[in-house]
C-alpha cells in the first residue's frame, strides 16, 4: 500500500505513467468482476440444470434386459497338449456363436418366431408411447403395395363403434371416419380395426398410431438393440442383452432369442440324425417291397405246383449251388457297398458318419477307412473356430484328398479282386447248373427265392434295429449351452442417466460462469479498485471516496452535513488531511476538481470537499466555473441563476451580488450565472485572475467545479489558475484510457500539482477502505 505521507512523490510526481498491465491475474478486479456477475452465474446454472431437467423430462427411458449362458463347448486341443491355448481356442469358439446369434439368419428366426409385424404408439404432445401389450385395437390388413411398410397411420376412438384413420402424407387417401370390425379398401392396402374388448375412457381422448414394420426396418431394430458380449473366457459364458423403450418388450426379445437359439442348437445336433433315419426309411421302404415281391411269388407257386419239396437226389447239387450264390451275393453286395463308399468318397466326404456305416474290407482300406476318418473329424473341430481359407483346414483338406486317392487305389484294387472270384464261382456255378439241367426250372427258380427272401427278411431286421438306435440317440439329444440367469423384468431404465445429466448440469454450468466470468474481466475496462490505478499511473492518489449508499441520489448534494460520521465523511477528511502536506505557497489556495468526462462525482466531491472544510471554520467557496452545464445551484435547490460568475465576468453584476450563502456556516457557492457563447475566452482573459484575487482575500479555500477536461478546454485553463488540481476517477464508470488521458495531460501541461481521488468505491467487509474511528484499515495509517 502507498504511504500517503510521501512527500517526496507529492511535490515532484512523475510526467506520465508506465502502461503496462501486469500479466498475472488481477484478484481484486476478478473479485468485482465475480460480485458484479453472481446474478448471471446463478442464471447460467439454472438454465444448465433446466436444460438437464427438459432432457431427462423429454427423453424416452430406454430399458434393458439381458440373460446369462454358459456354453458347453467340446475342446479336444487338450489330448494333443496345446492346453496353453485353451483361451484363445475358448474365445475363438464364443466368437463362433456371438457372429451366429447376430446373424441376419438367427434375427430371421426371432421375427418369424415373435409378432412384430406391426407397431401400436399412444401419441403425446412430444413423445409416443408404445403399447407392445396392451393396445386398444388390433390391425389386420392385406397389402396391394410396399409403400405402406414403415408407415405411420394414426387412429383416433370416437365410440366403440367408430374412429377417425388418419393416412401418412403421400399415399392420396384423405382422413376418412371408419367402424371397427369393418374392412377399410385402399388402393396400396385392406384393413379392418377391431377393439381390444371393451373401450375405456381415457382412451377416447387419446390419439393412437401404428405403423406396418418392413423386414429391413425390424433387422435393423433387432441389430441396434441387440447387444451379445463374452462374460467370461475361461468359463464359456455370455451375456445377450435387449435394449428397448418399453421394458416388456425387452424383457420377450430376450427370452424369445435364448429360445430360439435353443431350438436352433438342436436341430443343428439332430441333423446329421435325421438324415441318418431318412436313408434307413428309404432301404426300408425298398426291402419290404422286395419281400412282399417274393411272398406273393411262393404264394403263387405254391397254388399253381401244389408243392414246394425239389427232388431230394438232387439236394446235395442245391446245396452246393446255394452255397455259391450265397458267396456271389455276398461277393455282390460287397461290391455295392464298394460302390455306394467310392460314391460316398466323391460327394460325401464332409460327412465321416457316413464312412462309418462301411466295414469289412481288407486291413489296407480299412486302415485309410479309420485315418481319413479322424482327419475328417479334425477338420471339422477347425471349421469351427477358423474359416475355411485358414491353413490348417487347407492343410487338412490336402490330407484328406491324399487319403481319398489312396483309398480309391485300394478300393479298385479290391473290387479287382471280388471280381475275379464271382467269376470264379460263376464258373463253378455253371458246372452245377449243367448237372440240373433235367431239373424243372420252376424248382430252381423257387429255391433262389427262398435263398433271397431269407437274406433280404435277415436285412430288414438289421435296417430296423440300426433305425431304433438312430431314434433313441435323437430322443435323448441335449444342447450344449446352460442358461445361467433368466432375462428379467428391468426395474430402472439405462437411460437417461439422472446422475449423470443432473451432474452434467452443474458441470456445464459451472464451465459456462468460468467462461463467463472470464471473458467479462478480459472485457473489463474500467478502474475497480486503489490497487488497480496504482498500477497504472504514478500520480499520487489523494484519497478514495465509498460510495455514498443511504440514498440514491439524482443529482450532486451536499450530504457531510447530514452524516459527519459516515464513511463518506471521513474519507474527505483523510482528502483535507493529506492536501495539508501539498506545498502551497500562501495560506489561501485555489483547489480545482476536474474529471475525463461528466459523471465521474467531480462536482459532488467538490460540494462535499468544501463542507468538510468549512467544517474546520475555514471560510470556503464554491465557484461552478462549468458554465456549460452548471450543476452546483442544483445541490442547494436553486433555480435557473440569472447572475453569476459569467455575469461578473462581463461587468454586469458584482461579486457581493452573486455569492449565496448555504446552510452550514463558512460554506458559500458561486453559482456559473447564465450560459454565455464564449465561455473558454472568458475563462482565459484575465478578470478571472482578478477575481480570484479578490476572492483570497475574503475565503481560505476556494473550490473550482471545472468542465471535464476529456470533453472541452474550459477545465485545463481552470487547471492553471489553481494551486491545487484534483482529478477524480470514479470506480466501477471510468475506464482505464481515461488515464492516459490524464498521463497525457500531466505530461503536456507540465502540471506538478495535480493529484488523483477515486470516487465512489464498493467496499466490502473483507477488502473495504474504512475512515475514522471503527471503519477498520485506511488509505493511509
Amino acid at each position: 500500500m502507498k504511504d500517503q505521507f510521501q512527500i517526496d512523490k507529492e511535490l515532484h510526481p512523475v510526467q506520465g505513467a508506465d502502461n503496462t498491465l501486469v500479466s498475472d491475474i488481477d484478484l481484486e478486479k476478478l473479485q468485482t468482476v465475480i460480485s458484479k456477475s453472481w446474478k448471471w452465474i446463478l442464471l447460467i446454472i439454472l438454465l444448465t440444470n433446466l436444460a438437464s431437467y427438459l432432457v431427462i423430462r423429454w427423453t424416452k427411458p430406454v430399458f434393458e434386459s439381458y440373460s446369462d449362458i454358459k456354453l458347453n463347448i467340446k475342446n479336444d486341443a487338450n489330448l494333443l497338449g496345446f492346453s496353453e491355448f485353451n483361451e484363445e481356442a475358448n474365445l475363438n469358439n464364443l466368437s463362433g456363436e456371438i457372429e451366429l446369434l447376430k446373424s441376419k439368419l438367427f434375427f430371421d428366426k426371432v421375427i418369424q418366431t415373435l409378432d412384430l409385424n406391426i407397431s401400436y404408439y399412444a401419441v403425446g404432445n412430444i413423445l409416443e408411447d408404445e403399447k407392445y401389450r396392451s393396445p386398444p385395437f388390433k390391425v389386420e390388413y392385406t397389402l396391394h403395395d410396399h409403400w405402406v411398410f414403415d408407415r405411420y397411420y394414426t387412429v383416433e376412438i370416437q365410440n366403440e363403434k367408430e374412429f377417425i384413420l388418419g393416412f401418412p402424407a403421400g399415399s392420396g387417401n384423405a382422413d376418412m371416419v371408419c367402424r371397427f370390425g369393418e374392412p377399410v379398401k385402399t388402393d396400396l392396402l385392406d384393413l379392418t380395426l377391431n377393439l381390444n374388448g371393451s373401450l375405456k375412457a381415457d382412451q377416447q381422448s387419446q390419439l393412437y398410431g401404428f405403423k406396418i414394420n418392413s423386414r429391413k426396418s425390424l433387422l435393423a431394430y433387432i441389430e441396434n438393440n441387440l447387444k451379445v458380449e463374452p462374460l467370461n473366457l475361461t468359463a464359456n459364458t455370455i451375456r445377450i442383452s435387449f435394449r428397448d423403450h418399453n421394458k416388456f418388450k425387452a424383457r420377450d426379445l430376450v427370452n424369445a432369442i435364448d429360445t430360439i437359439y435353443l431350438r436352433y442348437t438342436k436341430e443343428e445336433k439332430n441333423k446329421a440324425n435325421n438324415q441318418k433315419i431318412e436313408f434307413l426309411d428309404q432301404q426300408l421302404m425298398l426291402t419290404q417291397n422286395k419281400l412282399q415281391d417274393y411272398e406273393s411269388y411262393f404264394e403263387t407257386f405254391t397254388i399253381r405246383n401244389k408243392t414246394t419239396d425239389v427232388q431230394s437226389d438232387l439236394n446235395n447239387t442245391i446245396k452246393a449251388i446255394a452255397a455259391l450264390d450265397s458267396q456271389n451275393v455276398i461277393l455282390g453286395k460287397k461290391l455295392v457297398d464298394l460302390q455306394q463308399l467310392k460314391a460316398d468318397l466323391e460327394g460325401q466326404i464332409g460327412e465321416p458318419e457316413r464312412l462309418l456305416q462301411y466295414s469289412g474290407y481288407n486291413e489296407d482300406i480299412n486302415a485309410t477307412l479309420s485315418e481319413m476318418e479322424e482327419r475328417i473329424k479334425e477338420r471339422e473341430l477347425l471349421k469351427i473356430s477358423y474359416n475355411e481359407n485358414t491353413f490348417a483346414v487347407t492343410k487338412l483338406e490336402q490330407e484328406i484328398n491324399l487319403l481319398n486317392q489312396q483309398l480309391n487305389r485300394f478300393l479298385q484294387a479290391y473290387e479287382k479282386e471280388l471280381q475275379d472270384e464271382q467269376l470264379v464261382i460263376s464258373s463253378k456255378k455253371l458246372t452245377l447248373e449243367k448237372r440240373l439241367r433235367t431239373l424243372p426250372g420252376e424248382g430252381t427258380k423257387f429255391t433262389s427265392n427262398q435263398r433271397n427272401f431269407s437274406l433280404y427278411e435277415e436285412f430288414l431286421l438289421t435296417l430296423m434295429q440300426l433305425k431304433a438306435e438312430f431314434q433313441v440317440a435323437q430322443a435323448g439329444t441335449v444342447t450344449d449351452f446352460v442358461i445361467l440367469s433368466a432375462a428379467f423384468l428391468p426395474g430402472e431404465p439405462v437411460t437417461p442417466n439422472k446422475l449423470i445429466i443432473y451432474g452434467l448440469g452443474i458441470v456445464s454450468g459451472m464451465i459456462f460462469s468460468f467462461l463467463f466470468v472470464g471473458v467479462r474481466y478480459a472485457l473489463h475496462n474500467k478502474i475497480t479498485s486503489l490497487s488497480e490505478l496504482e498500477k497504472i499511473t504514478s500520480l499520487p492518489i489523494l484519497g478514495v471516496v465509498p460510495e455514498y449508499q443511504k440514498e440514491s441520489l439524482q443529482l450532486s448534494r451536499l450530504v457531510v452535513d447530514k452524516n459527519p460520521k459516515s464513511p463518506v465523511s471521513e474519507s474527505l477528511r483523510s482528502i483535507r488531511t493529506n492536501m495539508e502536506f501539498l506545498k502551497v505557497n500562501h495560506s489561501n489556495k485555489v483547489i480545482s476538481i476536474t474529471s475525463t468526462v461528466s459523471g465521474e462525482g467531480k462536482t459532488f466531491l467538490a460540494i462535499n470537499l468544501g463542507g468538510i472544510i468549512s467544517l474546520s471554520r475555514q471560510k470556503v467557496l464554491l465557484v461552478d466555473m462549468d458554465m456549460r452545464r452548471p450543476k452546483i445551484h442544483l445541490a442547494f435547490d436553486q433555480g435557473d441563476m440569472q447572475r453569476g460568475l459569467s455575469t461578473i465576468l462581463i461587468h454586469k453584476h458584482s461579486l457581493k451580488e452573486c455569492i449565496v450563502q448555504t446552510n452550514m456556516e463558512n460554506l458559500d457557492y458561486l453559482p456559473s450565472g447564465p450560459t454565455p457563447p464564449n465561455p473558454s475566452e472568458l475563462i482565459m482573459g484575465d478578470e478571472v485572475d482578478k477575481l480570484l484575487e479578490e476572492l483570497k482575500q475574503e475565503y481560505h479555500t476556494i473550490i473550482l467545479d471545472t468542465p471535464p477536461v476529456g470533453l472541452v478546454t474550459d477545465g485545463i485553463l481552470a487547471m492553471k489558475k489553481a494551486d491545487i488540481t484534483i482529478y477524480t476517477i470514479r470506480a466501477d464508470y471510468s475506464r482505464k484510457d481515461f488515464v492516459n488521458t490524464l498521463n497525457r495531460l500531466v505530461k503536456t501541461n507540465r502540471f506538478n500539482n495535480l493529484s488523483v481521488v477515486l470516487n465512489s468505491v464498493q467496499f466490502s467487509g473483507k477488502n473495504g477502505y474504512g475512515y475514522g474511528y471503527g471503519y477498520g484499515k485506511g488509505y493511509y495509517e
